[in-house]
């Protein structure tokens, strides 16, 4: 009987392919006709995957950005990496690239643009985008569980590059899923991570209804021009404990309250063709007859609370350039920076009264993170900013101070053989203080996690981050709601990068990573650009509109 070409895969892709088709080992006679055929064709080949990805290093060294620090060591090392990569290492690579890779996507608009039902869709010409729900839920009896679901997309090149390899715009994605289920009081699961490339047919998107398919996972609205009625549809595997626990999902969800546009109307921020564009439904019901299956046991859930965020831009993996000439030169004589990074949450208290709040990471509090030391940080207290949405959907603006004051340390994965354990310390409490934009009830409260022992997860690019369900009371001890915490790298994820995208971990590979320094002489020339008066009238004007945007306040100190 002759061999099934798609045995000569390599491990780490079959083992994908089958995790996106509900499958615990690969088969290849369980792969359908028309999903093998693009998995064998030219455009899904180690070869030209590695000729993508050379081309696109290529162009970056052949074109740098203005006032961009030199990356092109870097760049030169890369590109002895790219003879053959399969959809994961070039993926990974991806992550590798410095800001200057920002470039070429489709623009973010200076203004808002979201329409529906069209941006229910996934927006393919931008680097990056998810779907992505967390809540907590009830089962019959009374048990209480925290789950997140996210589908998340990557172009791993700018549009016009793909379309010149004769791929078409979903053909160009990389797509990951994030599954994850703890149920209070015992373990956070999290599914294995996996990620199939558009190539490989395994991807379907189409609108009026909308429909969002990788393999057997799927999101699906239940009504034409609207979202909601929707169904989420997900299965996978956590293997980082004693056992392998198979978990699924089957959810229902319906929505009373208007989208939140998050930022300025929808712009978080939308700045000189980068940032984002980002709305929310922050008070999904789940429907009656949603299930979750843990390890073969059925359970069906009758009440639950949920958090839906569609948001997609560009410059954000791997941070990225403004594409204003004159915001690049300005940037390079800033004495702010924005580390990679930030702590998100997601609050539903009583009475229909939501909010959300995000605490960017600064340089100023590097000591924070990337620890692995014996002993916890100390106490980290930041500012931290969001939105306070009442039962009526009125929204206002919220600032206010973040303090963590515990730590957990990271000692698990769901697949250590290729995502390995880093043994950082992530936020395990948070307490935060608002002033009188929030109602006096819940001006002050603490956030902690429904389980013990952290609730970390990966990224299928090797990034590791922390999330999970929280239960929300005042300083007194009274409860007061429920939310989700989001704490995203805090962990060095180089190790996991290099090993992912088949490079070797070395001093020399893990210096040309550090941010380039920018010489004294482009820094002069930077100095003198931004000193001609037209471009400090440009400065001022772009500066303040980016402020209107949403962009943080230190941007151009």
């Amino acid at each position: 009987m002759a061999k099934d070409p798609l045995n000569d895969l390599d491990d780490l892709t079959k083992q994908n392919i089958a995790l996106a088709l509900g499958m615990k080992e690969f088969k290849a006679k369980k792969v359908p006709k028309n999903v093998k055929k693009q998995i064998l064709s030219n455009k899904n080949s180690p070869e030209s995957f590695g000729k993508r990805m050379h081309h696109r290093i290529q162009d970056l060294l052949d074109n740098p950005d203005s006032f961009t620090p030199n990356y092109r060591k870097r760049y030169e090392k890369l590109l002895e990496h790219c003879n053959l990569l399969t959809p994961l290492q070039a993926y990974a690579m991806n992550h590798l690239l410095g800001t200057d890779s920002s470039r070429g996507y489709q623009k973010i608009p200076d203004e808002s643009n979201i329409e529906f039902p069209r941006d229910f869709t996934p927006q393919l010409g931008y680097q990056v985008g998810w779907h992505f729900f967390v809540g907590n839920c009830r089962d019959t009896l009374r048990r209480e569980y925290g789950i997140l679901v996210s589908f998340y997309r990557y172009s791993l090149l700018p549009p016009e590059m793909a379309h010149s390899f004769g791929l078409t715009d979903l053909d160009n994605q990389i797509f990951e899923m994030q599954l994850a289920v703890a149920r209070a009081g015992e373990k956070h699961l999290q599914a294995r991570p996996f990620a199939i490339a558009g190539t490989t047919g395994l991807l379907n998107i189409s609108n009026e209804p909308f429909c969002y398919g990788a393999g057997n996972n799927r999101i699906t609205s239940l009504q034409e021009d609207e979202l909601f009625p929707l169904r989420v549809q997900t299965w996978g595997v956590n293997q980082g404990g004693e056992e392998e626990v198979e978990m699924e999902v089957d959810l229902g969800f319906s929505s009373n309250k208007d989208f939140l546009l998050q930022g300025n109307k929808g712009c978080l921020p939308c700045c000189c063709g980068i940032g984002t564009l980002y709305y929310s439904a922050t008070n999904l019901r789940l429907e009656p007859g949603s299930l979750l299956k843990l390890d073969g046991e059925e359970i069906i859930l009758n009440q639950g609370q949920f958090w839906f965020d569609h948001q997609w831009g560009n410059a954000l993996e791997p941070l990225g350039n403004s594409r204003c000439k004159v915001v690049r030169a300005a940037n390079l004589l800033s004495k702010s920076s924005q580390s990679r990074g930030w702590d998100w949450f997601m609050a539903q208290f009583d009475g229909d009264r939501e909010m959300t709040m995000y605490a960017p990471h600064t340089d100023k509090n590097l000591g924070y993170y990337w620890q692995t030391g014996e002993k916890p940080p100390d106490t980290m207290t930041v500012p931290v900013k969001g939105q306070y949405i009442d039962a009526e959907h009125n929204v206002v603006d919220i600032k206010g101070t973040l303090n963590i004051d515990k730590w957990v340390k990271s000692v698990k994965s769901s697949n250590p053989e290729n995502y390995f354990i880093t043994n950082t310390w992530y936020p395990d409490r948070w307490e935060f203080q608002f002033q009188n934009m929030v109602p006096e009830d819940i001006r002050h409260f603490t956030m902690n996690p429904i389980v013990k022992g952290g609730q970390t997860g990966y990224n299928a690019s090797g990034a590791q981050y922390s999330e999970g369900g929280v239960n929300i009371r005042n300083f007194e001890g009274k409860f007061l709601g429920k939310g989700f915490a989001e704490s995203v790298y805090y962990a060095d994820a180089h190790t996991n990068l290099f090993h992912l995208a088949g490079i070797p971990d070395t001093p020399k590979m893990r210096k040309l990573m550090e941010t380039p320094k920018p010489s004294a002489l482009l820094k002069l020339k930077a100095l003198l650009y931004t000193a001609w008066p037209p471009h400090q009238r440009k400065i001022k004007k772009v500066l303040e509109k980016c402020l209107e945007q949403g962009l943080p306040a230190d941007f151009l100190d």
